[in-house]
């Protein structure tokens, strides 16, 4: 594992920071939500509706800001980003209306969507071959902020609103820390070659990216469902322990940061297809046998689940990248907005499936999920040049 961050720029670092810095927001709002439910009367749909909002926001419109980051490199929107995202999060909290929770939340989900694109792209040109390790590092950074972020919040919300302004310290502290990065990135030359400059941003829609999006789409899905229906399943179905539930929850979103990393490492090593192809499927067996286990084989066959989904989410950014080197920000914006916010809007529909058939069918779901991915992950092709270097 220490060699995973063995010889990375400090640049990688303060981009990794500032990704969690950035994520501590959208983790954050789960947590503000009974604060806005108690202040304001709200209802379940209106709650339901700030995270749709913010969602929507976020991940819409990252393959927007992707593509202008590939027209021209913007490294001073990842700190502007960055800030949004919190000082719009810090707002929503202060604000004395319903509408104005929607139009902070909103903003911030854009702050998001401006950050995430050009920062995956940031870190990929200074990765050099390394790029799974650097897509790694930086995917680790918005797992532990999403993380922590409801864990900061939850502690300032028990004070006053002194100690909630506190949330918007970290924000601070990452401009300050892109003070000293920020000429060095300005500095790096643009990845187009020359006289490609009318074709540089033309996207080339074949069945192999077509594919590969398919399945970010189905790994995001299977992965927001675990993270909803768990706790659901256990407490409401089986009426079980609420910490119990929420044992289960952190031990799948802890494994996830060791399967982000090692997903990186593997793509360098063995091709980012490879990686996906030998993840995803055994995901489908793992969910199978979940719901015939117990003790603390629940526990076990979460966290290998989770390790493999989290493989595969790095190996596709990483793909996504090299398929789209002249649209790096754009396949960024993709698979780290575009395509997740589609598979959390997937577990819609899975709620409505178990309003009218049960819980027990969503897990039978999940699990045959994974099974179309492997499939989709058979059409996807990866670069002639990488995969000759990965032989």
């Amino acid at each position: 594992m220490l060699r995973a961050v063995k010889d990375v720029s400090s640049s990688i670092w303060v981009i990794a920071c500032a990704h969690a810095v950035t994520d501590l927001a959208p983790g954050a709002l789960f947590v503000a939500l009974p604060f806005f439910k108690v202040k304001f009367g709200l209802s379940y749909a209106e709650l339901t509706a700030i995270v749709l909002i913010q969602n929507l926001t976020s991940s819409v419109s990252q393959p927007i800001f992707g593509y202008f980051s590939d027209k021209k490199s913007r490294p001073w929107w990842m700190p502007v980003g960055c800030f949004v995202t919190g000082i719009m999060m810090w707002a929503s909290l202060l604000v004395p209306t319903y509408p104005l929770v929607l139009l902070c939340t909103a903003v911030s989900g854009f702050g998001s969507a401006i950050f995430h694109p050009e920062g995956a792209k940031m870190v990929n040109w200074l990765s050099g071959k390394a790029k799974g390790k650097g897509a790694s590092l930086f995917s680790v950074g918005g797992n532990a902020g999403f993380a922590i972020g409801s864990l900061l919040l939850g502690a300032l919300l028990l004070g006053n609103s002194f100690t909630v302004s506190l949330f918007i310290l970290p924000y601070i502290a990452v401009s300050v820390m892109f003070l000293f990065v920020m000429r060095r990135l300005s500095r790096l030359p643009q990845k187009r070659e020359k006289n490609s400059v009318k074709t540089a941003n033309a996207i080339h829609l074949n069945l192999p990216l077509i594919a590969l999006l398919g399945m970010v789409l189905i790994r995001a899905t299977v992965n927001s469902g675990i993270s909803t229906f768990v706790p659901l399943y256990y407490v409401s179905f089986l009426h079980g322990s609420s910490a119990y539930a929420a044992s289960l929850l952190t031990v799948y979103l802890a494994a996830g940061a060791v399967g982000t990393l090692l997903g990186g490492t593997m793509s360098d090593r063995y091709g980012s297809r490879k990686v996906m192809l030998y993840s995803i499927l055994p995901v489908a067996v793992l969910l199978y046998f979940f719901k015939m286990v117990d003790g603390v084989w629940p526990f076990v066959l979460l966290a290998l689940v989770s390790v493999l989904l989290a493989a595969t989410f790095t190996s596709s950014l990483v793909l996504a990248q090299k398929m789209m080197p002249r649209n790096i920000g754009m396949a960024s914006g993709l698979t780290l907005g575009f395509s997740m916010g589609l598979g959390a809007m997937g577990v819609l529909g899975l709620g409505w499936l178990a309003d009218a058939a049960g819980l027990p069918l969503i897990f039978n779901l999940l699990a045959f999920l994974p099974v179309v991915g492997f499939l989709l992950t058979l059409f996807v092709q990866e670069p002639v040049e990488v995969a000759e270097t990965c032989k």
